[in-house]
């Protein structure tokens, strides 16, 4: 049940991701952060893409991008220090993931725990407000999807 969320969230960031007419280069991940990229790597895809919907990428919600992947990766056991978290934030502000990059976020998403998938949506939520540019059509979808969330939570024994 909580692949077809997934899959549905997924179908839904697809839906609203507006493709850039040109992609600049891509900087890579830089080595220092690939424990950091194998523990958040598919939610900074996901809420990236999510952000740039809109085409405005506003400061806020990079903080709550930011603060999501690292509050979910010090939950993974992954060292945070200053040093690093300065990298990360670095990398964020400039990394514009391709809509080809979703499908593997997702099916990585398919595999992740209830609670993961929550605070993915709980983050979600927080993003498409934190602008104030908020489209009735996401703050809707998000809702449902929480909902579905918190039922599948109270069958689980």
């Amino acid at each position: 049940m909580l692949g077809g969320l997934v899959e549905l969230f997924g179908a839904f960031v697809r839906e609203v991701h507006i493709p850039l007419e040109a992609i600049d280069a891509q900087v890579g991940f830089p080595p220092e952060l690939h424990d950091l990229r194998d523990a958040v790597g598919h939610h900074l895809i996901l809420l990236l893409l999510l952000a740039q919907a809109d085409r405005d990428f506003a400061q806020d919600e990079y903080e709550i991008i930011v603060g999501h992947c690292v509050s979910l990766a010090r939950g993974c056991g992954v060292a945070c220090e200053e040093r690093k978290m300065a990298a990360f934030r670095d990398y964020a502000a400039t990394f514009r993931p391709a809509l080809i990059q979703l499908d593997p976020a997702i099916a990585r998403l398919c595999q992740c725990a209830h609670g993961e998938f929550a605070s993915l949506v709980e983050a979600a939520q927080r993003l498409v407000a934190a602008d104030g540019v908020a489209r009735p059509e996401e703050i809707k979808f998000l809702a449902r999807l929480q909902d579905e969330l918190t039922r599948l939570e109270a069958a689980i024994p």
